[in-house]
């Protein structure tokens, strides 16, 4: 299991609802009490990454549509199944999550792609952080579609009329810091069907399989290992219990 402590690397979606809540997160969502002295953030000594390989699923025309509006005129419609026209298809976002995956692996491995040992690892960027418009800014598309009525996916708020988000990118850095041993495990703040590929990509499945891995929003999940590295496995899933307060659910 994931210990709050060994957390030593952040992976974060440039949209404003991951942003948001990664700041709640190292701000003030977990802390730990010295023996002496303030509580301090278990985040106070982590590396914080944002990646545009973790942004939402690209809704395309669908952007901004609910479900329920998309079944009015497509009754059998789905997004895994069928996609959404001019946005991607879901071996497009498999694709990006393999990325992560791979960086993720190689961080806890200790090496690079060719298996060298290393304490530096390149970040896998797109081309949203190398063709920014501005140096120290990135623009990126907005995050509202399907299921957006339902929990399953998240809502944002846009910075612009237009639907996308333009962000300081202070944190895209070109590399990360490997730790010791013992000191590895990685957390990903992104969006609901994005994670849902994900999760099926880190099971080796096909990314459409992540049909199968509904999540809530605010949801915690862990991804891990059975004996090594190679042995991917799902150790936690759309755990909610801290959304629950005297049987009722907040947020």
């Amino acid at each position: 299991m994931v210990h709050i402590d060994n957390i030593s690397l952040v992976l974060v979606s440039p949209l404003k609802r991951a942003q948001q809540t990664y700041e709640q997160l190292r701000d003030g969502g977990l802390h730990n009490t010295p023996a002496q002295g303030n509580p301090l953030s278990c985040f106070a000594q982590t590396q914080a990454r944002t990646t545009s390989l973790l942004v939402e699923w690209d809704y395309g025309d669908y952007e901004g549509v609910t479900t329920k509006e998309i079944l009015k005129t497509r009754p059998n419609w789905s997004l895994f199944g069928d996609n959404a026209p001019n946005g991607e298809t879901v071996e497009q976002v498999a694709a990006r999550a393999d990325a992560i995956i791979e960086l993720i692996h190689n961080y806890q491995r200790g090496q690079d792609s060719q298996g060298n040992i290393t304490d530096t690892l390149k970040m896998p960027f797109t081309e949203l952080e190398i063709k920014a418009d501005s140096p120290g800014k990135v623009k990126v598309p907005g995050a509202m579609g399907p299921d957006s009525d339902n929990n399953n996916n998240n809502n944002y708020n846009n910075n612009n009329s237009n639907g996308s988000n333009t962000l300081q990118s202070d944190s895209f850095n070109t590399t990360v810091h490997v730790p010791p041993p013992g000191r590895r495990d990685v957390l990903v703040v992104a969006h609901g069907h994005f994670l849902r590929v994900f999760a099926a990509r880190w099971l080796k499945m096909e990314g459409l399989q992540g049909k199968n891995f509904v999540l809530d929003t605010a949801s915690v999940s862990v991804l891990g290992y059975e004996h090594t590295l190679e042995e991917r496995a799902i150790k936690v899933w759309n755990q909610g219990n801290h959304l629950w307060k005297d049987n009722t659910r907040i947020g």
